[in-house]
């Protein structure tokens, strides 16, 4: 890796969520700044009083805040925008809904002075507008697997490099030379309207991994997530599994096959599906809320994988060379 970064980027797309920016500004306000930090808003096509709520912040922040505008929907395609005029040496990503820890930028700087870092990523906690769900692990038995469409992460109390596992794009940091190697995120990916589409973040880790660059879990680099009450709702959960499945359908296409299959449906996904079809039901009898659910999203995700496979569901294709060179790099 090249020199110690000189500046960070902090990067936020947003769109329809002022109340939410405002607070996510607010804690981003009170970082320790360095000269050749600056913050980026990307607005992609916000109707309410998100305008309003980014000229305060301009007013108040200690470091340039830059409001770009991106009419075309998506994340990833409003991330680009910004990444493209970005001027850090250090690209660090985080959401609208998200509040950062007034030490996360201190954070992030410490991990990334060792060189041959070049990706890293920290805890992600709830902040509930209920409370917490009764079929959610507690968070000292760690996330499960149910705690995803919730986009919450912790992987303990101690660094460490990620080895085969991503972080998410709530809290992510990278260099921006790696992103000019391995291009940004994928625009077919990314939350986008209408859809509960993901992944753009653990296709972007994956990417960087496999390029053999270095990534790290930095425990210290905390944040939190707002997590409405309709997300905790079996109706949206299930959804974001079918939708998870259409992702993961989608990052598979530009793989070789690891495992025998059927119509394009990896077999271990059908004994799944066939399992949940019986066990679900089962469990939700029996008042066993959290494996009824587990069972439930196992055929969810399948019915996803299968859609994006046997063509029911479009996707735009992905172009890597295009992101790197929006990212202000060569390929």
């Amino acid at each position: 890796m090249d020199a110690t970064p000189v500046g960070i980027s902090v990067i936020v797309a947003t769109y329809n969520r002022a109340a939410l920016l405002n607070e996510c500004l607010d804690h981003l306000r009170r970082q320790h700044f360095e000269p050749g930090d600056e913050l980026i808003v990307v607005d992609n096509g916000s109707t309410d009083d998100t305008f309003a709520v980014i000229r305060r912040h301009q007013c108040l922040s200690a470091v340039p805040l830059r409001h770009l505008e991106e009419a075309t929907p998506g994340k990833s395609r409003a991330l680009s925008r910004a990444i493209a005029v970005a001027s850090g040496d250090l690209l660090a990503f985080t959401d609208d809904d998200v509040t950062v820890e007034t030490d996360w930028l201190d954070a992030i700087r410490t991990a990334m002075a060792d060189r041959d870092v070049a990706l890293v990523g920290g805890p992600v906690e709830p902040r509930w507008e209920c409370g917490a769900p009764a079929w959610l692990p507690s968070h000292q038995d760690g996330y499960g697997r149910l705690a995803a469409p919730l986009a919450l992460l912790d992987y303990g109390p101690r660094a460490a490099d990620l080895g085969v596992r991503t972080v998410l794009g709530a809290n992510l940091a990278v260099r921006r030379e790696v992103v000019a190697r391995v291009g940004g995120f994928a625009p077919h990916l990314g939350k986008l309207r209408g859809t509960l589409l993901s992944g753009e973040d653990h296709d972007f880790c994956r990417r960087v991994q496999a390029a053999g660059f270095r990534a790290a879990y930095c425990p210290e680099a905390r944040v939190r997530h707002w997590v409405p009450a309709n997300r905790v709702r079996p109706r949206y959960v299930l959804g974001w599994f079918f939708w998870s499945g259409i992702t993961n359908a989608a990052l598979d296409e530009h793989d070789a096959p690891l495992t025998r299959s059927i119509s394009g449906l990896p077999l271990y996904l059908i004994r799944r599906f066939t399992i949940g079809l019986i066990a679900a039901p089962a469990a939700a009898l029996t008042s066993r809320t959290a494996l009824a659910l587990n069972y439930a999203a196992d055929v969810a995700f399948t019915a996803g994988y299968a859609a994006k496979c046997w063509g029911l569901v479009k996707l735009q294709r992905a172009v890597p060379a295009q992101a790197a060179r929006a990212a202000g790099g060569a390929a």
